[in-house]
């Protein structure tokens, strides 16, 4: 009789740890990945603005009342063509929906140092993804050995 009071305890706690890995460490693994896939998209976006500044910055010492013409991406993948007349400075989004007026010199900079920024939050959260991993990893190990006692 004590066997089966000890494999009922058992059942128990393979589903106590079953529902656990479920509803919540499977929720912050995909909360973990989506901020982390979030950032890497974000990070790529400011690589492309480093991109184009590094070319505006030797183009303006090459050409420098070059005018320049560009397609604008107005959002939702809808772009329009734009004539900037004074490409030397910049409005970049400092966040928190504040625009500063910069150079291309201190654009470059800001970008430079936000992307190291964002790296370092990147890095945090597939750090937090893979320590997470690891929790579910051990807790289903600890299911099939708990299986294993039956």
């Amino acid at each position: 009789m004590a066997t089966s009071v000890e494999a009922q305890e058992t059942q128990a706690a393979v589903q106590k740890y079953g529902t656990f890995v479920e509803e919540v460490l499977k929720p912050q693994l995909q909360a973990s990945l989506a901020q982390r896939d979030a950032l890497t998209t974000e990070i790529r976006e400011y690589q492309e603005l480093l991109e184009f500044l590094t070319a505006q910055i030797e183009r303006q010492q090459t050409e420098p009342t070059a005018k320049l013409q560009l397609l604008m991406d107005l959002g939702q993948r809808f772009q329009v063509r734009a004539k900037i007349n004074d490409p030397t400075r910049i409005i970049v989004d400092i966040g928190l929906n504040f625009h500063v007026e910069m150079t291309l010199d201190e654009a470059q900079t800001f970008v430079q140092s936000h992307l190291t920024h964002l790296s370092d939050k990147r890095r945090t959260w597939q750090d937090k993804a893979r320590q997470i991993s690891d929790h579910v990893n051990l807790v289903l190990d600890a299911i099939q050995q708990l299986a294993a006692l039956q």
